[in-house]
């Protein structure tokens, strides 16, 4: 019975196969084509996500890119896409094609790694505002060594679980692996994502050895660095073994999950379709804001996995061909800090710039989230300034677990989260291989017996349509029933020869 339910499969995914290839041919590509504007001396073309930069609300006010042009007189093209393979496509068709993009870290490395991206010196407002937290990582990754740099950091956050707090608390999803209780069937979805989900099924598949870290770091046993290291390694597994049991993990997963999603699932459980999401901080923060406004929306919540979890980044890149000048002009811009509050206020992310004590970024925060009476503490010098001796970035708020946890994490939740490595091409060979068989239809046996009576129904109507054609006579009175067209001439198919 298994190898007939693969073998049906397998034509549904020849034909959705089929179809993807069509759709490619007929499609239009993205547009990330530079095209100097008449009359314009000097401009950039930048290629970034989808609603990811300050936008005017209205006519009488502007947006972050309106303001660059006025301040400096460069003209931005800005086009965007929706996934960093996309984006990569479209960059392979025509390296020239743009001067900035905004990929992620595992992209960034890979754009590296293929020479498509070129080193620049560090723009001075970046240098001197960017988090120190994000420097490092960057510096980890081989990507900035503190004055030439690789990418300049835009935003970044984790993966976590968005849920409907007036059914469940953060213990009831406190681990990847209670996504299997069966309370939660047919209410969860997760990332229609590759690397994402990937991350996730690690952490089921390795649930026993990553919290025993975690307990060997608490007792002193390892030392943070040490900890760090060996779960970064846990997490960017790409063996056989571990690809296998991941996939057998997704797998058994699909049985309790509504469906996959990449951008309905924040929406969803607003809408009381699900009750859990898989997703990006920022959607969360997103989320949690929009049912605090709305009327009828459930409480929602957000929990990064006692496992842990993945770190990302998303950062600006000059392509080999840019104007670099011009580039680090529009990236000095970016990474002023009232200019990063205002993308980041506009879009719910969290952005890679933290200021000084005297700029707005955390003043940003405790406008939002501070009440000096609230009943938790967050210290956030990690993120602002780890050599700070007072109490100068510590948040004093009314609630954890909400949308002030989904933009700025506390140490303890980033040390357990570790940042996805590019995959080689043969890694990445294997891990499509296992994604495609996951996302396999897969038929219970009564399924598969409807198809197979339904195949039976087909072969007899054509049978009999050969064989006993008078059976389809349609006679001249009811043609009106059949819906005949007036001056339609009605014929008896048995007056046809049928051999």
């Amino acid at each position: 019975m298994t190898e007939r339910i693969y073998k049906i499969t397998r034509l549904f995914v020849l034909v959705a196969l089929l179809f993807s290839i069509i759709s490619g041919f007929m499609a239009s590509p993205v547009s990330a084509v530079k095209v100097k504007a008449e009359g314009v001396e000097k401009e950039i073309t930048v290629f970034s996500w989808e609603d990811y930069i300050e936008e005017a609300e209205d006519d009488t006010e502007t947006g972050v890119l309106e303001d660059f042009e006025t301040e400096t007189g460069i003209k931005v093209n800005y086009y965007t896409f929706a996934t960093c393979e996309e984006m990569y496509n479209e960059l392979k068709k025509d390296p020239t094609a743009c001067d900035i993009v905004c990929p992620s870290e595992y992209m960034i490395l890979k754009m590296k790694d293929e020479g498509l991206i070129k080193q620049f010196n560090m723009p001075e407002n970046y240098a001197q505002n960017a988090s120190p937290y994000i420097k490092s990582v960057f510096e980890d990754l081989g990507l900035s060594d503190g004055e030439r740099t690789y990418a300049v950091g835009y935003m970044w956050g984790t993966m976590g679980l968005i849920y409907n707090m007036d059914k469940y608390n953060a213990e009831d999803l406190n681990s990847w692996s209670k996504l299997y209780d069966q309370k939660f069937s047919g209410k969860i979805t997760i990332k229609d994502s590759i690397r994402d989900s990937y991350i996730m099924s690690l952490g089921i598949v390795y649930k026993d050895e990553l919290l025993s870290l975690k307990d060997k770091l608490n007792s002193g046993e390892i030392l943070e660095a040490e900890y760090k290291e060996k779960i970064s390694e846990v997490f960017n597994r790409v063996d056989e073994k571990s690809i296998r049991e991941v996939r057998d993990a997704l797998i058994e997963l699909k049985s309790n999950l509504y469906g996959f999603e990449v951008d309905a699932g924040k929406n969803d459980i607003l809408t009381g379709k699900i009750d859990v999401n898989f997703a990006w901080s920022g959607d969360a923060a997103y989320a949690i804001y929009e049912s605090n406004e709305g009327e009828g929306y459930s409480k929602l919540g957000y929990v990064v996995p006692e496992e842990g979890s993945n770190v990302w980044f998303d950062g600006w890149v000059l392509t080999k061909d840019a104007d670099e000048e011009l580039a680090l002009e529009f990236m000095d811009f970016m990474s002023r800090p009232e200019i990063a509050v205002r993308n980041m206020d506009y879009i719910g992310y969290t952005s890679c710039i933290a200021g000084t004590e005297d700029t707005s970024v955390f003043d940003y925060i405790l406008d939002c989230y501070g009440n000096d009476e609230g009943e938790y503490t967050v210290d956030l010098k990690y993120f602002f300034d780890p050599e700070c001796t007072t109490d100068a970035y510590v948040v004093r708020t009314d609630e954890i677990g909400r949308q002030f946890s989904a933009q700025y994490p506390t140490e303890q939740e980033i040390l357990r989260c570790a940042v996805m490595n590019n995959f080689s091409a043969q890694e990445l060979e294997l891990v499509n291989k296992m994604w495609n068989e996951v996302k396999l239809i897969t038929l219970s046996d009564l399924a598969l017996i409807l198809i197979l009576v339904l195949i039976v129904l087909v072969v007899l109507f054509l049978v009999a349509y050969k064989y006993f054609p008078q059976i389809f006579v349609i006679k001249k009175k009811n043609a009106k029933r059949f819906g005949q067209k007036k001056g339609w001439k009605v014929v008896k198919i048995e007056n046809f020869d049928t051999n």
